[in-house]
């Protein structure tokens, strides 16, 4: 095998943990870590010459014996697409919310690859210094509303389980490892909704270290039909609340109550690991973390794969 078939491997073998055959482009956008640059003419010439270990149906690549991968992604595209439109109308509404710079959709999501029982997850960047308060109004509105995950049930609900500041972007202290491929591709998978600042490419620029696993990683261009702007309802609003809400006390006062109120076990997390981050930059909280078992299966499977 050469290093371009290693490089092509590695990615299906990633992204077939997830139950994702790829289509060419995200074969070579996908790449990992290629020992150089490769153009999309050779990518297609290395698969078309590598049937020893890839198969392709309907234009999608996938490991040998596992056909069924195909139909189980159209059929995960048609749960995305509804998702996505649950996830805009909620949207519609958390962009009323003052400080809040961006709102974007990510994990399995993001790639359309969700399955009926999952639910929305949000990655949302809030201004400097009023982490904690768009954190309160944003997850507070979800749970007045009842669309928040619980311990039964996630099927369709709404969590917004990861802000981050807008003075600081670059979010590598959250890796796991130098060779955190799962957080490389949740960056480059995200789908900006509302971004009426482009934060969405600031941020990509403060996490362009990516590119040393995923060279051809180039980011989302979000459809027209999946983006939302401030309307002049929203425009006054904002600024209405945000000249109320503007006090540092608000801030400190948020903080402090949220602090009270969050569950034991989370608490006892914070900052142990990269489970739940507590700082001025980043609150990040995830009771399952599941990056470290997703390495290991990549590790054990793409270790047989190439032997």
């Amino acid at each position: 095998m050469n290093e371009l078939e290693k490089a092509i491997l590695r990615t299906i073998v990633y992204f077939d943990i997830f139950d994702y055959p790829l289509a060419l482009v995200e074969v070579w956008k996908w790449l990992n870590k290629p020992d150089r640059a490769y153009l999309l003419n050779e990518v297609q010439e290395a698969l078309d010459n590598f049937q020893a270990k890839i198969e392709i149906r309907n234009g999608f690549y996938f490991l040998i014996g596992r056909s069924e991968l195909v139909a189980k992604r159209l059929l995960r595209y048609n749960l995305a697409e509804a998702k996505f439109k649950r996830a805009l109308r909620f949207i519609k509404w958390l962009r009323f919310i003052p400080f809040i710079k961006m709102i974007a959709v990510c994990n399995s999501l993001a790639y359309s690859n969700a399955s009926k029982e999952g639910d929305i997850d949000l990655f949302i960047v809030a201004d400097k210094n009023r982490l904690w308060l768009s954190r309160f109004l944003a997850v507070g509105f979800l749970k007045l509303l009842r669309v928040r995950p619980t311990l039964v049930s996630k099927q369709d609900t709404i969590d917004a389980n990861f802000f981050l500041s807008a003075e600081d972007l670059n979010i590598s202290s959250s890796q796991i490892s130098d060779n955190d491929l799962y957080l490389n591709y949740w960056i480059d998978q995200l789908v900006p909704i509302f971004d009426p600042e482009n934060i969405y490419q600031k941020f990509q620029t403060a996490n362009s270290w990516v590119k040393q696993i995923l060279p051809n990683a180039f980011g989302y261009d979000t459809a027209a039909r999946r983006r939302i702007g401030n309307n002049f309802l929203s425009k006054i609003v904002r600024f209405k609340l945000e000249w109320i809400l503007g006090y540092n006390f608000f801030e400190k006062l948020a903080k402090k109550f949220q602090l009270k109120i969050l569950p034991q076990d989370l608490r006892a997390m914070i900052n142990q690991n990269t489970k739940v981050i507590v700082n001025e930059q980043m609150l990040k909280f995830h009771r399952e973390d599941r990056r470290e078992e997703y390495l290991r299966k990549f590790n054990e499977k793409v270790s047989y794969e190439i032997s």
